[in-house]
């Protein structure tokens, strides 16, 4: 038996080591058009920041691990067709020029995403930069270092602009944060949150120009000066772009089913429209089970997972059902971090959905304990069912592990009412006898003890 994985990204990666780990008498082999796999862009911003010194340690596989574990590795091999009636892809060799096909028993799909690049008047001036792979984050990590810029903007205060902000404001460039929306993170985080978040930039002399649409782009001789908008002009040295991502699966019309924004519709054992193609990763959309819909979910521990459940359905004949996904995520800015999971407030009032919530805030730890710190927390939960659909949290100290428990309560149908009788331990180092997760639940149903 054969299996061709397609993209040798986070989800591709996995998916041809499993597959060997299950079955090392499968034929596994993987293209991709680029010369680099399993590039960790979350480390992106670390890398530019300085906190990463060598951009090595950003890889956590490489060609001659995967070859070294018997799996055929074809990097600059671009795919460019697929002939799924005869279980046919057709390939170019990047470096001869040569294009072969190559027969499966199976394919992985992992073509991964690209970012968004809208028809903006000056967007392919020189200094406007997109934010994806490797090859990006060299040059973004060489502006940074290069003295002569020294006003940056950012456009998109998703994730990776919000990263990259701290990056530049660390070497001491000026720095704009642009985007559309009147917050940052709003498909994450609520605005008790966010607010807490955006202080913090602007303590540390990050300008927010939120709620501004970027209209153009303008340059002298071929180089980005300026970034127009539909509220003024802001004079910059260098722009990074990055207001969100579509998955490649151009090739793909006509051979599976695709919805609407072109992701590939798969089945919970990431089987697609085909019984013989999987698909995983970026590329895919996925049961997120807080809100009882399907979408994609941009993340690399999910681009993982998919990995897995099709790797191990393949070799094992769809044995391994997907438990949903909830999208669970974090982040770190300027020494405060927060997380979420599943659904916002926010988010669910756009769904439709109906949601009750509760926001609570208390010291983290016993307050005779030099390290304690404020923690902020928020639950959220269907009005009707009281199934725990979402949570986000913010502190100082370090409580993001909080939201795998949270995710995995939301995997498992954990109730509103169940969450007080979770099994919290407590010590002083690290939380109190009622703890910030414990009251939250108990001052739902009218019982904290604490509150007069």
């Amino acid at each position: 038996m054969k299996t061709i994985v397609i993209g040798t990204n986070h989800a591709g990666t996995t998916a041809t080591r499993t597959l060997k780990r299950l079955n090392p008498e499968m034929e596994v082999t993987t293209y991709d058009k680029g010369e680099n796999i399993s590039f960790l862009g979350c480390g992106i911003a670390l890398w530019v920041k300085g906190e990463v010194k060598d951009p090595q340690g950003l890889f956590y596989a490489s060609p001659k691990v995967l070859a070294e574990e018997g799996i055929t590795v074809k990097m600059g091999h671009e795919w460019i067709g697929l002939d799924a009636a005869n279980k046919t892809v057709k390939i170019k060799n990047l470096a001869t020029g040569e294009i072969f096909d190559d027969k499966y028993d199976n394919l992985i799909l992992a073509t991964g995403s690209w970012p968004i690049i809208p028809p903006i008047p000056g967007i392919d001036l020189n200094g406007v930069q997109i934010c994806k792979n490797y090859t990006h984050a060299k040059i973004i990590q060489e502006k940074n270092l290069d003295k002569s810029i020294k006003k940056v903007t950012v456009v998109g205060a998703g994730y990776i602009g919000v990263e990259l902000v701290e990056a530049f404001a660390e070497f001491g460039k000026e720095v704009t944060l642009i985007d559309v929306a009147d917050r940052i993170m709003p498909a994450y985080y609520d605005e008790e949150f966010t607010s807490l978040m955006e202080k913090r930039m602007v303590d540390n002399g990050i300008t927010m120009a939120l709620g501004q649409m970027v209209k153009e782009f303008k340059g002298k001789d071929g180089k980005v000066t300026h970034v127009v908008t539909d509220k003024g002009e802001i004079a910059t040295d260098f722009v990074i772009f990055s207001v969100g991502i579509k998955p490649q699966t151009e090739l793909l019309k006509g051979q599976v089913e695709l919805n609407e924004r072109g992701a590939i519709k798969a089945n919970d054992y990431m089987q697609t429209s085909d019984k013989n193609i999987y698909a995983v990763g970026d590329c895919v959309e996925l049961y997120n089970i807080a809100t009882n819909t399907h979408g994609p979910i941009a993340l690399a521990t999910t681009a993982v997972r998919t990995g897995i459940i099709a790797a191990a359905n393949i070799a094992n004949g769809n044995s391994l059902k997907s438990p949903g996904f909830t999208g669970a995520n974090g982040i770190q800015i300027f020494d405060f971090k927060m997380a979420s999971v599943g659904v916002s407030v926010e988010g669910a009032k756009r769904m439709g959905m109906e949601v009750e919530e509760k926001f609570f805030t208390d010291n983290d730890r016993p307050e005779f304990m030099s390290t304690t710190k404020q923690v902020w927390f928020k639950v959220i939960w269907d009005k009707k069912t009281r199934r725990i659909v979402g949570a986000q949290i913010a502190s100082e100290n370090n409580h993001t592990e909080v939201m795998y428990m949270m995710a995995l309560g939301i995997q498992k149908g954990l109730t509103i009412d169940e969450l007080p009788l979770v099994d919290i331990f407590f010590l002083p180092h690290f939380n109190k006898p009622y703890n910030f997760v414990t009251l939250a639940g108990l001052e739902v149903l009218g019982l904290n003890y604490f509150k007069k």
